[in-house]
Parts: structure tokens; sequence; C-alpha cells
């Protein structure tokens, strides 16, 4: 018997959004559309949207010759490309005027010294880092890594980890998504690939695990003449039973006063039995605009644990889209967002169970103060077939002031009998009781809300193996308590590595 239904959210306090429940059949058939690359690269059909025809006019050359071929099919993609409006389904709750109004540039590419000061020491020998989308040789230090493991721009891998990389750029994700639970990455996927000046690759060889975690730093440089754009894309490789920690991590050099965009995409492939934690913090400064999307393909008995983090950024939106392909595949995503001011945090997540026996785990946690805004949209999908799947998911959200505002969306798709899954969402401001037991102990109201966003963001970034991470993430949250003073100064300051 075919079982299929999509929960939407309740209408709660602070302008909690309402999203009607709908049932309805119907399969997400993800297809890739094919890229192949010719012998010599093809003039591309300027895009009819004149926002992506200026966006081409301002991308960067690519550094490796050999992308020049998937940069232009994807710029032939964006001639038939709509730009993302609100009454598509994935776009709706998020507001893009502010970004298409602005004009797109060059990034200046000056990066201070002392952008990666503070992670230095504890990515000392594992840490690629990335300016504006190509690799920097300069600030690299790949030392540490076992023999075998390649890391670096695709124009340093060998013959045949290259041949894998461009065989996964003949794809763009989503070129034929369901309309329901679709992401909505497919055209700014697309930019990403027609607008890339390199690539950054990590290849795990078989049975390797990497003890110390591997840094991954994309900074901006922003520019002086409109909106500095960089369109950082990473591909990620494990092959059977190899085994890494990830932290890739999105920030604006301290060179980057102005404004500036961000639009990456990540690809993960996992092999047989391999394993990957995954941290994912995005630090950008309080006026760029973030755009990434990272796509996880989770073969058989393999494991991708995530944590992802949203703090900076004046609108950012991460999609995040796991595949359980083999039998036996299992993922924990878990999501942080953190949003002041004007500010707005979108997570959209798409989890399929497309084997059996296939489990996933996801907690969302957001808190948001002043008149800032959290999204979360996260489907979790089991077709028929995809028998004794288990799948939780969970969204837990703090409203900490009037004119805050969450739109909240979980939605659980079935349509097979041998599962156990749930999900559900709670929505509130800090509990009285817990600061009633702190002032009673000698804390002023304002401290005791501190520590209470403190320690409930501190416990989410335990498992962060970033010190400085974990201490900025905890420094915002306390701020977001609404009657903390300074609190735009602090978070200037906190927002810029």
């Amino acid at each position: 018997m075919l079982r299929t239904c999509l929960l939407g959210s309740l209408a709660l306090a602070h302008a909690f959004s309402f999203s009607s429940p709908r049932c309805g059949g119907g399969r997400h058939e993800s297809v890739l559309l094919s890229l192949a690359p010719s012998p010599a690269p093809l003039a591309p059909t300027p895009p009819s949207d004149p926002w992506f025809s200026a966006s081409l006019a301002s991308r960067p050359p690519p550094r490796v010759a050999s992308l020049a071929a998937a940069r232009e099919g994807a710029a032939s993609l964006l001639a038939a490309a709509a730009r993302p409006r609100r009454k598509d389904e994935a776009w709706r709750r998020t507001d893009l005027s502010a970004l298409f109004a602005a004009q797109l540039a060059l990034p200046s590419g000056e990066v201070a010294a002392a952008a990666l000061e503070e992670e230095m020491e504890v990515s000392a020998g594992a840490r690629l880092v990335l300016v504006d989308g190509a690799v920097s040789e300069e600030l690299t230090d790949l030392s540490a890594l076992p023999e075998g493991v390649l890391v670096g721009s695709v124009g340093s891998m060998d013959a045949v980890a290259s041949a894998r990389v461009m065989k996964q750029l003949e794809t763009i994700p989503e070129a034929d998504a369901d309309k329901r639970t679709e992401l909505g990455a497919y055209t700014f996927a697309a930019l990403n690939q027609a607008s890339l000046a390199d690539v950054a690759c990590i290849y795990l060889p078989p049975d390797v695990e990497v003890s110390q975690p591997l840094f991954v730093f994309m900074l901006s440089s922003g520019s002086t003449s409109g909106l500095g754009a960089s369109h950082p894309n990473l591909v990620v490789n494990l092959d059977r039973g190899s085994s890494l920690s990830l932290v890739q991590s999105y920030s604006a050099s301290k060179a980057a006063d102005s404004d500036y965009f961000t639009n990456a995409l990540t690809r993960v492939t996992l092999g047989p039995d391999s394993r990957l934690r995954h941290s994912y913090l995005q630090e950008q400064g309080l006026g760029a605009f973030h755009i990434d999307s990272v796509f996880v393909d989770v073969q058989e008995s393999a494991r991708y644990e995530s944590q992802m983090v949203s703090t900076g950024a004046r609108i950012s939106r991460l999609n995040v889209g796991v595949s359980l392909t083999g039998s036996g595949a299992s993922c924990q995503v878990q999501g942080l967002a953190l949003g002041a001011e004007t500010q707005l945090v979108d997570f959209h997540t798409f989890i399929r169970h497309a084997s059996p026996d296939c489990q996933s785990s996801q907690e969302q946690r957001n808190a948001v103060a002043d008149r800032a805004r959290v999204v979360f949209r996260g489907a979790v999908v089991v077709p028929r077939g995809a028998d004794n799947t288990t799948a939780n998911q969970l969204c837990r959200t703090l409203l900490l002031s009037d004119t805050s505002r969450a739109d909240i969306a979980p939605t659980l798709e079935i349509a097979t009998d041998d599962v156990k899954c749930t999900h559900g969402a709670t929505i509130a401001d800090l509990d009285d009781e817990m600061i009633f037991y702190l002032q009673a102990r000698g804390l002023g109201r304002l401290e005791a809300r501190s520590l209470l966003l403190e320690g409930w963001a501190r416990t989410f970034m335990s498992q962060v193996p970033s010190e400085a991470a974990r201490r900025r993430a905890a420094v915002k949250a306390s701020l977001l308590a609404p009657e903390t003073g300074e609190r735009v100064v602090r978070l200037q300051q906190l927002t810029s590595i």
C-alpha cells in the first residue's frame, strides 16, 4: 500500500509562519543532466536573464585549462534558466531581490596576512586555502597528510584523480528534480560551474584514515567596484574503507570591508564502508550574500556525519542533499542557525533513502533575535523498496524577540511499509524556570539568558574540532539575549575571522 504524507508546520507565536499540510503521491527523482566535455570549448549562448549575463561578464578566467569545457557547457545551460522567484516552492520563503539588484564584480584577490590567525596552529599541516574560489599555494599547508592522500587544485591532481573530478563536473545537480521537494540548487549550481576559477579536490585511497582534521578555508576578498563575487567548488571522494574529519569554513579576509557574494558548490562521494565527519562553518561578514549547495552520495555501509553552522551573512542559503544509495548507508545531519539584526538564515535539506536498511537522523537548532528570520525546510523521502528504514527529524527553534520570525517546514514522504520514521518541530523563548533558577543563585536576568544561550550553542558545537570556532559561536549565541548591549558592534567583530 502506498502511503505518502507531507506534513507542514504549525502556526506558532512570534510570527511563526503557517505551511498548509498536503498529501499526495509522487517520487523524487533527482536526475543529473550530462555535460559531456567537447574537444574544444564552444561559445555559450548568452543567458536571456540580464543578471546572469552580467554575472558571466564578471567571472574570472579559469586557472586550469581543462575547466574551460565544463564552464562553457554550464554557461549554455544558463541561457534557458530563470532566476529563482518567490513563486517557486523552493524559494518562496527567501527574498533575493537585494542580490539581483546588485552589480557583480571581480573580487580584489587581496587577503590580509592575519586572515587565518586564529586557525593557523590547529590547522598546521592539514590546511587547504581558497581565495575567491582559487587554491592559494601560499596559504596552503598539507605537509602532515598521509602518503597517497591527494588534496589541492584539480590542476595538481594526477591523471586518474583529475579524470575522476572532470567526470563529476559533467553533471549539474537537480537538473530535473521533483518540484515539490527540490532544494532549488540548480540555477546557482550552474552559475557556479560556469564561473569556475579552480576546483578544490580531496581524495582518500582505500583503507586510509586521516587522524587529524583537514581544514578547508574559503576566503572572500570583496571588491571596491561592486559586489565582489566568488564561486568556490569543492569535490570530495573517499574510497572504500577510508575515514576523514573535514572542516569547511567560509569567511571574509580582514581586507574585505565591502559587501560580497559567495556562490559555492560541494560534491561528496563516500565509497563503501567509508566515513566522513563534516563540520561546515559559515561565518561571513554581515553584509555578505552566501549561497551554497552540498550534495552527498553515501554508498553501501558508509556513514556521513555533519554539523552545519550558519552565523554570518546578510542573506544566507544552505542546501544540503544526502542520498543514501547503498544498503546499510547512514547519515546524521545537524544544523545550527544564529540570526540577529536583519539577517536571513535559510536551511533547506533533502535526505533520500534510496536503498533498504538505511538510517538517517536530523536535528536542526535555530536561535533568532531582533528582526532576524530563519527558514528551515527539511524533506525526508522513503521510496518504495527502501524497506527497514529508520529516519528521525527534529527542529528546535528559539525566538528571542517579538519581531523575529521562523518559517519551519519539516516534511516526511513514505512510500513503503517497513519503516520507523518520526519528525517534528518545537518553538519557544528561553525557559523562564531555568532563568529563575539561575537568578536564585545570584545571576541577573541578562546574565542568565546569555549563559543559557551560550551553553545551548556550546552543546551543539562540541563536536566541531576548532576551539576558535566553538568560542565564536558561543559568544554570538550569548549576544542574542534581547537586553544585551552593544550587540551590533560585537557581532561585526565576530563575523570576520
